[in-house]
């Protein structure tokens, strides 16, 4: 394996090792010709190419070979620049139809750009215009009086390792390898299999990811994740750190390091001017208390690495992993406890979106992995033919669902599964009735946290990000019409079905990064593996009427989910509703596909083979989203 990683890194290499150029170099502005640009040279000597017009272009002559063209320019603001880069086909002929075009978005806090062309190159085209340098959401910086100079051009030839493309062919080559060697043991126990395959791959996705906001709402994430690492104790920090707060320019996820050498400048930069021990700002910050528990993973690493002193790039990559660390941990427990659907639950799991969320700051896969742990020992609970519900099993199914659910009380409903435990499960009549009024009253609590400040004292504001949203307003509408509200609901839920429960909606979006490149093996893997996994640790499988009761709670949840982004985010007597997310199904998704546990199909394979084929099929998504959105893109 170790041996085949290497290997396919020297092939990856190949073009530039048969290169017979003499290494890198670099191309005079002189030798450019250009357009919209002005040619300046400074007292000391050096030369740019100064943006006057509204649209500027840069024809840079090569001529040779090469893996990457640098631009180093100065600029305050966000460069955004197309390239055209006019490259030889496979018959060694320039055809316009076989150039590379490429729409290049650079970070504020990165001086240079390197475009990934690794082809015999006969020029390059750059095009920058004013218009594509303002930003719509940073219309209060005013972009247009932002001085714009490009001072250079260098070629790269020379071959080079790169660490994220060796480690990648490692960890693919070892999960395969893994597979294959542990399948027995795979097939005794698949939350084992799904533990070492979501810790490397999870791992792997994690630190590939550049040290700036990628998730959704990632600063605010970091900022309580952060204030828990640091509880109680106000921080001396500087201003780069708490920008990393906020989302501003400094931290714009629309414009990310588009490889190695950019992801490289943004750490220097971090580690250079992020100071968390002497900054010149003395910040805390107010803990909210509804979500903290999806936070202590992240703060628990983040704490451990300023204890080490940690640059400050370094501790926010590593921050990342403590929440993927215990989502994995507690999905594992959840795999080995539910006695059906274990192959859904570890396929969910290793998803790329559910994995990509785990690994970055979020409290979203702490949701899903405490609520799939309830919900397994409640489905243990219902279907094990033998012996008593003990207290401490009941404890655990209320304690966990109590700590993922408190983050987003939507899911409330899901409790009122454990009504499906039959009498026989309880010890005696009175427990059975105890306990069952458990269930109901954490429910209700539940509920009640949600839907009693917005009946009670509706906001006439509603989410700030939302425009002009209005709790006070939507409610008006939907508590005045109520039948027009159902059929816009219906309407959404239907249209959004099959993305949000079996593709990209829910499995494809990569945060800020965008919608994977081919949300289609979503699709089929999805249905594959609903018909194929039926099988049950116990002999008993769900029947009808409670897959049934299963079917009305998950539909419950997505309507108080959409709902919610009704009231909340949504202007008041839209006839669409906005914010909702695919993400957002994924704590129900594991209920909602036993639901069809279709008996006409059989799959008539041991587990040994058909738990390492599953986790294999899973692997394989996983690991093609990561070289083709976040390898190629990022990290190369």
């Amino acid at each position: 394996m170790f041996a085949l990683g290497i290997l396919f890194e020297l092939f990856c290499n190949l073009p530039l090792i048969q290169n017979k150029g003499e290494g890198n170099f670099e191309i005079p502005l002189s030798q450019t010709e250009y357009e919209g640009f002005e040619l300046r040279t400074a007292e000391n000597g050096s030369q740019a190419l100064v943006l006057t017009e509204e649209v500027g272009r840069i024809h840079i002559p090569v001529g040779e070979f090469i893996g990457k063209l640098a631009c180093s320019y100065e600029y305050e603001g966000l460069l955004n620049l197309t390239a055209e880069a006019h490259v030889e086909n496979e018959y060694g002929e320039v055809r316009e139809r076989d150039s590379i075009k490429i729409q290049d978005r650079n970070p504020k806090t990165n001086k240079t750009t390197w475009l990934n062309i690794r082809r015999e190159t006969e020029s390059v085209d750059l095009t920058v215009s004013r218009e594509g340098l303002f930003e719509p959401g940073l219309s209060y910086i005013d972009f247009s009086s932002m001085p714009l100079a490009v001072t250079g051009f260098s070629a790269v030839t020379k071959p080079a390792v790169n660490p994220y493309r060796l480690c990648f062919f490692w960890a693919a080559c070892g999960t395969a390898l893994f597979l294959i060697m542990a399948r027995r043991q795979i097939g005794r126990h698949i939350e084992m299999g799904f533990l070492i395959v979501a810790l490397v791959g999870g791992t792997l996705f994690s630190l590939s990811l550049p040290a700036d906001k990628v998730g959704f709402d990632e600063e605010i994430h970091f900022e309580q994740s952060f204030w828990i690492a640091n509880y109680r104790s106000p921080v001396h920090l500087s201003p780069t750190i708490f920008q990393e707060f906020s989302a501003g320019i400094d931290t714009w996820p629309l414009n990310q390091p588009g490889g190695l050498e950019e992801q490289r400048e943004l750490s220097h930069y971090l580690n250079e001017t992020g100071d968390y021990r002497n900054g010149s700002m003395l910040w805390s910050a107010d803990l909210n208390k509804t979500t903290f528990t999806g936070y202590l993973g992240q703060a628990a690493v983040l704490k451990a690495c300023q204890i080490l002193n940690l640059p400050f790039s370094l501790l926010f990559k590593l921050g990342r992993l403590g929440n993927l660390f215990v989502y994995c941990l507690v999905m594992a427990l959840a795999i080995r406890k539910t006695p059906v659907g274990k192959g859904i639950m570890a396929f969910i799991g290793l998803m790329p979106a559910p994995l990509m969320l785990a690994g970055v700051y979020s409290y979203d896969p702490a949701v899903t992995a405490f609520l799939y742990l309830s919900c397994a020992c409640i489905l243990k609970a219902v279907l094990e033919p033998e012996g008593r519900l003990s207290v401490k099993e009941y404890v655990l199914i209320l304690a966990a669902f109590f700590w993922g659910c408190r983050i987003k009380a939507v899911y409330a409903p899901l409790i009122l599964t454990g009504l499906l435990i039959p009498a026989s499960r309880y010890g005696s009549r009175k427990q059975m009735r105890w306990m069952r009024a458990g269930f109901v009253a954490l429910f209700v609590i539940l509920m009640a946290s949600f839907v009693l400040p917005v009946l009670i004292s509706p906001s006439e504001t509603g989410d700030l990000r939302g425009g002009a949203t209005s709790e006070a307003g939507q409610m008006a509408y939907v508590l005045g019409q109520p039948f027009a509200y159902a059929r816009i609901l219906f309407e959404n839920i239907f249209l959004n079905f099959p993305s949000y429960v079996l593709g990209e909606g829910a499995f494809g979006v990569l945060g800020h990064l965008g919608t994977i490149s081919f949300p289609w093996l979503l699709y089929a893997g999805s249905t594959a593996v609903i018909l194929t996994d039926t099988r049950s640790s116990c002999g008993k499988r769900l029947t009808g009427w409670q897959r049934l009761w299963i079917f009305v709670l998950a539909g419950a949840c997505a309507v108080l989910v959409w709902t919610s982004m009704y009231i909340a985010f949504t202007p008041p007597g839209n006839t669409y509703i906005e914010g909702v997310q695919g993400r957002y199904y994924l704590p129900f998704l594991f209920l909602l596909w036993l639901v069809p546990s279709p008996s006409a199909v059989t799959v008539h394979l041991k587990n040994e083979v058909y738990y390492p084929a599953l986790l294999g099929l899973a692997g394989v998504i996983l690991y093609a989203v990561y070289a083709a959105d976040v390898l190629i893109p990022h990290c190369l």
